[in-house]
């Protein structure tokens, strides 16, 4: 057992304090970070010490603190204020000891980066300086707290990140990557977490992407808390199954485009939103804050990602997955889907009616003020999915109306983007879709949203055989039948 206290030193107090059958620790007053340790009997020793406390965060996410020391001298080797002139000049410079990278982890280096450098500008060797959009720093966010620190409530996932990996037979790796010392971290230890999340190849390779950026980003610091080269270069990422899923049956195609038209009455906004995907191609994301109109304030302007002007027939959208505004042109079918939605809106009781006065096109049923999110239409696509026959179900439990089911989503509303793609290239060319898409190379639409159509690139003849009405050539006078 030890007895701690805080007094006022002095050399004739300390001179005071005598041996007992306990330690004894003695904190001073008047100096921060000095202590004396009394040894209990039969030992005569007392000694200076530095002390100081390093906060951390535990794997539950409590902060704890611990305690640090540092051995000084003997009591009176040296004079008092000697001792304490030495402990006000070297704590700060003892204190830092500990909060570089000898002492800090993976985690402690992500948690900044979340903190202090997320949003900020892309981290690349060529090109403009650009800052990150919003949604590619909350993605990133996103997968440094799920796959490095492991913070997740799917139990097979932080079993896989946590559990020990088997190397070969009889040998385990058992370190745990948000755990483990900047001092010590190495590429073998990242390509090994990597390696853990072979079962989920597409985000082992963006969560190495975005580990990767937070070692780069450390290094442009003026005091990085890492000292050696990036741990995540050169190493192998998985092959991907790039998604360009679509809608392949053309006459479920016919049939949406039927029902979106002859029954828009039952549900107004989502079927338009989901018709306007279809018609324009263009991301999910730029039809959320759609204005009826172009804004006459600055406010409005910066809340919204875009307008519709029917003059012109056009959709302007502010800043598109290029960085760059753009102007797509609204086909008839939509613009009159567009007209019918106002007139929906304006009736008395009818199913869109809740959005009168709202300046959104497509504002959230629960506040008219506020436009929709990437929740506000999920439940509706399932039921427009399923009864499309773009959604199977199983069946859990209950009877009659109390049935339970379990749904699953074969298609989703990016989907619909690679959809307009795929017959707006097989209709117009490969060429003219990938400019349609402001795509920056035609192998970008080809690789992420264009399908050929198979049928077309089967040859059932050769592909050399002349024409029917080739002109034979006469025969000279020495030729042979």
């Amino acid at each position: 057992m030890k007895i701690t206290k805080s007094i006022k030193f002095t050399k004739a107090k300390l001179e005071s304090i005598k041996h007992t059958d306990k330690v004894q620790q003695f904190f001073d007053l008047s100096c921060e970070g000095l202590s004396l340790h009394v040894q209990p009997k039969p030992s005569l020793t007392k000694s200076y010490y530095a002390s100081w406390g390093v906060k951390a965060t535990g794997p539950d996410g409590k902060q704890k603190t611990s305690g640090r020391r540092r051995y000084i001298c003997r009591f009176n080797q040296k004079p008092l204020d000697v001792v304490k002139r030495l402990i006000n000049i070297k704590l700060p410079e003892w204190k830092k000891l500990n909060e570089t990278s000898g002492g800090q982890t993976i985690e402690t280096l992500v948690k900044d980066y979340i903190s202090n450098g997320a949003g900020g500008y892309r981290i690349k060797a060529k090109g403009a300086k650009l800052k990150y959009k919003d949604k590619t720093t909350d993605h990133y966010k996103q997968l440094l707290e799920c796959y490095v620190l492991g913070k997740t409530e799917k139990q097979e996932l932080s079993d896989t990140l946590n559990k020990p990996y088997k190397l070969a037979e009889n040998n385990y790796y058992k370190k745990s990557l948000p755990k483990i010392l900047l001092k010590d971290i190495s590429r073998s230890d990242v390509q090994i977490w990597h390696q853990k999340l072979e079962q989920r190849p597409t985000a082992a390779n963006k969560a190495l992407a975005a580990l990767s950026i937070v070692f780069e980003w450390d290094s442009l610091k003026l005091k990085p808390m890492f000292k050696g080269v990036n741990p995540c270069l050169r190493i192998a990422k998985y092959q991907e199954t790039k998604d360009k899923k679509f809608i392949d049956d053309y006459e479920k195609v016919t049939n949406i485009i039927k029902y979106t038209e002859e029954q828009q009455w039952r549900d107004p906004h989502f079927l338009t939103f989901y018709r306007s995907l279809m018609e324009e191609g263009e991301r999910i994301e730029d039809h959320y804050g759609l204005l009826w109109k172009k804004p006459i304030n600055k406010t409005d302007e910066k809340e919204c990602t875009g307008w519709i002007d029917f003059r012109s027939k056009t959709l302007f959208l502010k800043d598109t997955k290029n960085r760059e505004p753009a102007e797509v042109e609204l086909t008839d079918e939509m613009i009159i889907m567009f007209q019918k939605l106002q007139n929906l809106v304006s009736e008395e009781n009818s199913n869109a009616s809740f959005a009168v006065g709202s300046k959104w096109v497509f504002p959230r049923p629960t506040d008219p003020t506020k436009h929709i999110n990437e929740n506000s239409y999920r439940v509706k696509l399932r039921n427009f999915h399923f009864k499309m026959g773009l959604t199977t179900r199983e069946y859990v439990r209950g009877k009659g109306k109390r049935k339970v089911y379990r749904y699953t989503n074969h298609l989703t509303l990016k989907h619909l983007r690679k959809t307009f793609v795929t017959y707006y290239g097989r209709d117009k060319g490969l060429e003219a879709a990938s400019f349609r898409m402001r795509h920056s190379s035609m192998e970008v639409t080809k690789n992420h949203y264009y399908n050929e159509k198979q049928e077309d690139l089967k040859t059932k003849h050769s592909i050399y055989k002349p024409a029917a009405n080739v002109i034979d050539l006469k025969k000279a006078g020495n030729d042979q039948e």
